[in-house]
């Protein structure tokens, strides 16, 4: 049995984490507490930090902590799920690491290249195992896709398309995975006071949205990013000091990437999973981001392509089926979860950001 505990509310994906951990057979969620936030208090509205901690108390886990160290120091976990806010993370790595307790980081890695260094650094310093949990990894669709490049059927991929978005974290009409009700309606004052609208801890579209798009950027066209151009705006939650939508073009060398975010738009009103353009022709997926379809590919000329049918393994159904896999039965873990190749994606979502808030074409570093 893998003994897993929780460290932090902030993400509403928290609620999602445990379902799974409940349904996996082979995990026990033994614990899980909160991380101390310099965020202002707010009543518990659904999906809010307070709020999730009393759905995991009274659905998942009775056992709720007031001090994560004590909490790790008593129940010495072989895992820990980090659902804090983004900028808590080197921290609570750190504090995991010591104390020899692997970690599963939810996306994306950290709010920078140098605080995901920071990670790196400690990961490195106590041998612990790191994984970056992306909900759009365990997608069956996004697999079909990168097995279509694989194949090349249609050629060489020169160029991903992709968009992806909500009406806000907390906005109208919002809805996790793990809760089946819509985020209450909170005042602007409300929303303001909450971490997703406050640069200072890692809120924001360009790390909240903008994350997906450099993830699918490296799966779907492999290593070599170089620079990136983007724009961010906040045009329409002005109660924050954070965008609420960008546009970014990743450049590599013989290839590029489009990516957008939003907090304004409606996930019915956007296109499932990304457009990869080839050589030799298209691939696309089909239907609307909250309900995708299938995966189909077209030659030049619009004529729809054979392509191999995809059984997706039960090992790769979320996190905790492929961890235990990995653990339990020395699987190989998914490339794109692991540490290193987060932390070219995290240089991607670093060049984004900072080509944003300075105006200008911002390198892609080397990890």
């Amino acid at each position: 049995m893998i003994r897993a505990v929780i460290i932090g509310f902030s993400h509403m994906h928290v609620n999602e984490i445990a379902m799974y951990m409940q349904e996996q057979p082979d995990f026990e969620l033994v614990g899980a507490a909160p991380v101390a936030s310099g965020t202002e208090p707010i009543p518990p509205m659904r999906y809010t930090h307070d709020w999730n901690m009393e759905n995991i108390r009274n659905t998942y886990c009775g056992n709720i902590y007031d001090d994560y160290k004590k909490m790790l120091d008593e129940l010495k976990p072989e895992i820990a799920f980090i659902l804090t806010e983004n900028c808590q993370k080197p921290e609570v790595v750190e504090e995991c690491a010591k104390r020899g307790v692997n970690v599963c980081i939810e996306k994306p890695l950290a709010v920078s290249i140098e605080a995901a260094n920071q990670i790196k650094k400690s990961v490195e310093a106590y041998g612990i195992k790191a994984v970056v949990n992306w909900p759009v990894a365990w997608n069956p669709i996004a697999h079909k896709l990168r097995k279509i490049i694989d194949s090349g059927i249609v050629g060489t991929p020169i160029k991903m398309r992709y968009i992806n978005g909500h009406t806000g974290p907390l906005g109208k009409g919002a809805r996790h995975r793990g809760v089946d009700a819509d985020a209450e309606v909170m005042t602007d004052e409300m929303r303001a006071k909450t971490w997703w609208h406050q640069d200072k801890f890692g809120g924001g579209v360009l790390l909240d949205i903008g994350c997906y798009g450099c993830f699918y950027t490296r799966w779907m066209l492999d290593s070599g990013a170089k620079s990136v151009v983007s724009v961010g705006k906040n045009l329409n939650t002005d109660f924050g000091d954070t965008e609420d939508n960008f546009a970014a073009i990743v450049n590599f060398s013989d290839r590029m990437s489009v990516i957008e975010g939003t907090w304004t738009t409606p996930r019915s009103m956007i296109p499932a999973g990304p457009m990869i353009i080839c050589t030799d022709g298209v691939i696309v997926c089909e239907g609307p981001a909250e309900n995708p379809g299938e995966v189909k590919a077209y030659d030049i000329f619009g004529k729809e392509l054979d392509t191999e049918s995809y059984t997706h393994p039960q090992s790769y159904k979320n996190m905790t089926w492929h961890y235990a896999d990995h653990i339990l039965n020395g699987a190989e873990l998914f490339d794109m979860i692991t540490l290193d190749t987060n932390m070219e994606v995290m240089a991607i979502l670093d060049a984004v950001v900072k080509s944003a808030r300075l105006g200008k074409e911002a390198d892609v570093v080397k990890c």
